[in-house]
Protein backbone atom coordinates (compact mmCIF):
# COMPACT_ATOMS: atom_id res chain seq x y z
CA UNK A 1 0.00 0.00 0.00
CA UNK A 2 1.22 3.42 -1.29
CA UNK A 3 2.46 5.66 1.73
CA UNK A 4 0.16 8.53 2.46
CA UNK A 5 1.15 12.05 2.79
CA UNK A 6 -0.31 15.21 4.46
CA UNK A 7 -2.02 16.65 1.38
CA UNK A 8 -3.84 13.37 0.12
CA UNK A 9 -7.24 14.04 2.34
CA UNK A 10 -7.77 16.64 -0.45
CA UNK A 11 -6.73 14.22 -3.16
CA UNK A 12 -9.87 13.90 -5.12
CA UNK A 13 -8.44 12.03 -8.00
CA UNK A 14 -10.01 8.58 -7.33
CA UNK A 15 -13.35 9.80 -6.66
CA UNK A 16 -13.67 12.03 -10.15
CA UNK A 17 -12.58 8.56 -11.63
CA UNK A 18 -14.87 6.83 -10.18
CA UNK A 19 -18.12 9.03 -10.34
CA UNK A 20 -16.59 9.51 -14.45
CA UNK A 21 -16.90 5.34 -14.60
CA UNK A 22 -20.49 5.38 -12.94
CA UNK A 23 -21.69 7.96 -15.60
CA UNK A 24 -20.48 6.54 -18.03
CA UNK A 25 -22.00 2.97 -17.07
CA UNK A 26 -25.55 5.09 -16.44
CA UNK A 27 -25.71 6.22 -20.20
CA UNK A 28 -24.69 2.79 -21.22
CA UNK A 29 -27.72 0.99 -18.76
CA UNK A 30 -29.94 3.79 -20.08
CA UNK A 31 -29.02 3.14 -23.76
CA UNK A 32 -29.37 -0.40 -23.23
CA UNK A 33 -32.53 -0.46 -21.49
CA UNK A 34 -34.19 2.19 -23.82
CA UNK A 35 -33.09 -0.62 -26.88
CA UNK A 36 -34.62 -3.78 -25.14
CA UNK A 37 -37.81 -1.29 -24.96
CA UNK A 38 -38.12 -0.53 -28.31
CA UNK A 39 -37.37 -4.00 -28.91
CA UNK A 40 -40.08 -5.23 -27.01
CA UNK A 41 -42.51 -2.48 -28.68
CA UNK A 42 -41.55 -4.11 -31.96
CA UNK A 43 -42.18 -7.88 -31.34
CA UNK A 44 -45.65 -6.32 -29.97
CA UNK A 45 -46.74 -5.12 -32.27
CA UNK A 46 -45.11 -6.22 -35.22
CA UNK A 47 -48.45 -9.46 -35.23
CA UNK A 48 -50.83 -6.47 -34.69
CA UNK A 49 -49.97 -4.31 -38.01
CA UNK A 50 -49.36 -7.90 -39.67
CA UNK A 51 -52.63 -8.99 -38.98
CA UNK A 52 -54.49 -5.17 -39.38
CA UNK A 53 -53.11 -5.15 -42.87
CA UNK A 54 -53.96 -8.63 -43.73
CA UNK A 55 -57.80 -8.07 -42.83
CA UNK A 56 -57.64 -4.76 -44.53
CA UNK A 57 -56.11 -6.88 -47.52
CA UNK A 58 -59.26 -9.61 -47.48
CA UNK A 59 -61.91 -6.48 -47.13
CA UNK A 60 -60.38 -5.30 -50.36
CA UNK A 61 -60.77 -7.97 -51.88
CA UNK A 62 -64.44 -8.73 -51.02
CA UNK A 63 -65.10 -4.73 -51.80
CA UNK A 64 -63.93 -5.60 -55.38
CA UNK A 65 -66.49 -8.22 -55.96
Amino acid sequence: MPERTERDWDDDTEYHAALARAERLTRFGMRTMSGVTVLIILAVLSPLLLMALSIFALLGMWMVY
